[in-house]
């Protein structure tokens, strides 16, 4: 057989926090600006290099992206924050699912009531959503289901590895 690599990055959608997150240190720059007539000068500008530097990392840790890749049937997915910062996630083995399907089907619906679920998906769009469902996972107690984005491509080859449990729309 094949070695098989297949790689997707998708980015998040900003959520509510994170969008209070950037409104509250866009905020604090401000204050540590108007602060200038009325504390003395060097305090002001040390606050205010501060707040801006907060409002940066604001904006860095509140941009996330999520990264997929499928190799030799094992699937990883990492956190990518602000474009530069990788955590690593976890590898799920594809060879021990016993299905792959959109996640919104009645297969997934039925089977999806008392396991661990784990999202990784990045929009509402809710057509795009795919789960897979693993019985053997190291370090989970029972079953558990994975919610993520794939494109075609990663849909193509996840069926190469597992075509007898893979649903498609």
């Amino acid at each position: 057989m094949a070695d098989v690599f297949v790689e997707q990055i998708i980015k998040k959608n900003l959520s509510l926090g994170g969008l209070a997150i950037r409104i509250c240190a866009i905020f604090l720059v401000l204050i540590g600006i108007l602060l200038f007539p009325i504390i003395k000068l060097i305090l002001t500008i040390t606050v205010t290099c501060l707040f801006i530097y907060l409002a940066y990392l604001a904006f860095v840790y509140t941009s996330v992206e999520w990264e997929y890749s499928l190799v030799n049937g094992e699937l990883t997915i990492d956190k990518i924050l602000g474009k530069r910062k990788r955590k690593p996630g976890e590898t799920y083995d594809i060879r021990k699912a016993t299905l792959i399907a959109p996640t919104y089907s009645d297969e997934v619906q039925t089977k999806s009531e008392f396991l661990t679920k784990i999202d990784y998906t990045a929009t509402n769009n809710k057509e795009n959503h795919y789960s897979i469902i693993i019985d053997d996972v190291d370090g989970v107690k029972g079953a558990l289901m994975i919610t993520f984005e794939p494109d075609e491509k990663m849909l193509d080859a996840m069926y190469n590895v597992r075509p007898n449990i893979f649903i498609k729309k």
